[in-house]
């Protein structure tokens, strides 16, 4: 490892109302029951794989909402291991900055990929409501950890990530129902449906929670107002221009995981402060106001973000790589008074 890397300390204050009680009297079980040997990060790429098969469900069925039982099982899984990870490290001791860099960068995709689910489910992947939340919460995870940075100290308010989980879990338990698309689809309010206006009040929560991050940092990090800037520039290209949805939630989720994870990584090994890439939404802006076809330059455009995050992930697996364990030591210290 780097000399000049900073000892490495987790502080997490979490003011959610949920995640207390649910740690305590639920995870803790799934916990005590995990065998010492195994890690903590297999639990971590375990969580993430069962995000990525519901992806893959989802998006290779021609009706997703025929797999809401599936989606809310592994979504289950997710929820539960993505807070049996961290108690479990704490329980054997085994805590790393390896892990929270898998735990926190896996996260960004995870946030992603439950908005478009969701909106696969109700049909309506297609509509400008799911581009922007998608944003919203690609923002929110980017302030979230941008603020970890500057402060030294992960904050998570009253309503935070548990909550916003337990809610798309009783989303998907909702359209194991038959009535389901029925209740969902009807008008509200303005002419947006039940579903539409419930999205939207996730996305104003969403940017409540990057507004509140900026107001605890007391300033606004350029490398963040950026962000936000080339961003909105992707988002605002798949709503005005003749783009496909996935198009545009390819490239703002390796967008936003390219910059997120370099915050992260930033944190972890002291280095200066990330800023996020200009080339992609510039690029794309310039090809669809000159009315080129995008198919291929959006191909292009997602293989260098995916490059991008590929070459700072494996900046991370070289300083931090040693943490990496298939199995934890005989010798590890079970601490099963651990429950939150």
């Amino acid at each position: 490892m780097r000399s000049d890397v900073p000892t490495y300390s987790y502080t997490c204050v979490d003011r959610s109302l949920l995640v207390r009680p649910f740690c305590r009297y639920f995870v803790h079980w799934f916990v005590v029951w995990m065998p010492p040997a195994v890690p903590a990060n297999l639990l971590t790429l375990g969580s993430s794989a069962c995000m990525w098969v519901m992806l893959a469900m989802a998006l290779a069925a021609d009706n997703a909402a025929v797999l809401a039982p599936a989606f809310l099982i592994l979504m289950a899984g997710y929820v539960i291991y993505d807070h049996a990870d961290g108690m479990h490290s704490r329980r054997t001791g085994t805590s790393s900055p390896l892990g929270e860099y898998l735990d926190h960068f896996t996260d960004v995709f995870h946030g992603a990929i439950a908005v478009v689910v969701m909106f696969l489910v109700a049909g309506r992947a297609d509509s400008a409501v799911c581009l922007i939340v998608l944003w919203a919460v690609l923002m929110a995870g980017a302030a979230t950890m941008a603020e970890e940075r500057e402060r030294k100290e992960l904050y998570f308010g009253l309503t935070g990530p548990l909550e916003a989980m337990l809610l798309t879990l009783v989303f998907f338990a909702s359209w194991c129902w038959p009535g389901a698309a029925e209740w969902w689809h009807a008008p509200l309010v303005g002419g947006r449906t039940v579903f539409e206006c419930v999205m939207i009040a996730g996305a104003i929560g969403s940017v409540m929670t990057s507004a509140a991050c900026v107001l605890r940092i007391k300033r606004l990090p350029a490398g963040l107002a950026a962000y936000a800037l080339m961003s909105a520039l992707l988002c605002a290209r798949g709503l005005y221009f003749d783009v496909t949805w996935w198009e545009t939630a390819l490239l703002l989720t390796l967008h936003g995981a390219d910059y997120t994870g370099r915050v992260i990584a930033g944190h972890l090994l002291g280095t200066k402060r990330p800023w996020p890439d200009f080339v992609v939404p510039i690029l794309m802006l310039g090809v669809s106001l000159c009315g080129v076809p995008s198919m291929v330059w959006a191909w292009g455009a997602a293989a260098y973000l995916a490059s991008r995050v590929v070459r700072s992930t494996g900046g991370m697996l070289m300083v931090f790589g040693h943490h990496w364990r298939w199995l934890n030591p005989p010798a590890v210290v079970v601490n099963d008074a651990v429950k939150n």
